[in-house]
């Protein structure tokens, strides 16, 4: 079993008399994208923020490759690269002069060939000795990127990455921080409302909502586990759904749309079938797939 990078017991953040964060933890593999998803106000900063050694954590323990990040926080720390809102650049250097400048910062020296490297594992070679101020967005989150990578860290963390990018840009990140955990093994801790975005980027997703931690799953399973439905449209809905109850289908009508659960793909044309038999007009019928979107929402109704 792989060791993970990132460990988080029991972890609590209480400020005042008010507990922000209730108890979590999770482990973060290397190699692995994973999401952190909740509503607002539900902890996620929170939590990064004491990840980094931001703020203080009242109880519990982080580590990071077996540091400590309140008791060894150097030690930690040197592990971890992030990007907390936006990247703060330099406008009025290049990509790359901005890079060599925080190479000069770093506690352990970076050469000239692990910026190369970065800037190639980035995809921004042909623009990096151009001045920052004529980046576009997704240039400049990529450039965040390939700066807290610079050190070779072993948890890399982005918070709202995609913040303020238009559909094309989005793509680009989520491809790059994908290819990045695999091609640097690297464990990616990363915090987005973009619920669509990321089901298709994280392999792992844990759920938090009022400072809990609600479900950890991986993403295939999380979407497996749901239950398969098929949405139909027939004519006349009442007759038609009280017709299907008596032959012991599950059913609710959602804005006259009936929502039929099924186990397996052979009872769709079972389904049709009675319909049909049963003389009732269908219009149509199709198998609902479920989404990231549809479990967070369920998972924190509460929040609507």
């Amino acid at each position: 079993m792989t060791e993970p990078v990132a460990q988080m017991k029991n972890v609590k953040k209480q400020i005042g008399n008010k507990t922000i964060i209730h108890g979590i933890s999770l482990d973060v593999y290397p190699g692995e994208v994973f999401g952190f998803l909740g509503p607002n106000g539900a902890g996620k900063t929170t939590m990064i923020r004491m990840i980094v050694g931001l703020m203080k954590v009242t109880e519990g323990d982080i580590y990071i490759q077996g540091h400590h990040v309140n008791k060894d926080f150097q030690k930690a720390i040197a592990q971890v690269g992030a990007i907390i809102e936006n990247p703060e650049m330099y406008d009025f250097l290049s990509g790359y002069e901005n890079l060599r400048h925080y190479a000069r910062l770093s506690v352990k020296p970076i050469s000239k060939d692990r910026i190369k490297e970065i800037v190639e594992l980035v995809g921004l070679s042909g623009r990096i000795h151009e001045k920052v101020k004529g980046y576009s967005l997704g240039m400049r989150q990529r450039l965040g990127i390939a700066q807290a990578l610079l050190h070779s860290p072993s948890l890399l963390i982005l918070d709202e990455p995609t913040n303020g990018l238009d559909p094309a840009g989005i793509r680009e990140i989520r491809e790059y921080i994908r290819r990045i955990a695999h091609e640097e093994n690297l464990a990616v801790f990363v915090s987005s409302h973009l619920l669509a975005e990321m089901q298709l980027m994280c392999d792992r997703i844990g759920i938090i909502q009022h400072g809990r931690l609600l479900q950890v799953e991986k993403m295939e399973t999380l979407l497996k586990e749901k239950k398969r439905t098929v949405q139909v449209n027939v004519h006349p809905k009442k007759q038609a759904m009280e017709y299907l109850e008596s032959l012991s289908w599950s059913i609710n009508n959602i804005n006259g749309i009936l929502h039929v659960e099924i186990e397996q793909k052979e009872d769709i044309a079972r389904l049709a079938s009675d319909i049909v038999k049963s003389g009732y007009q269908l219009y149509q019928l199709n198998e609902k797939h479920e989404s990231l979107e549809n479990t967070f929402l369920e998972l924190t109704k509460e929040e609507l």
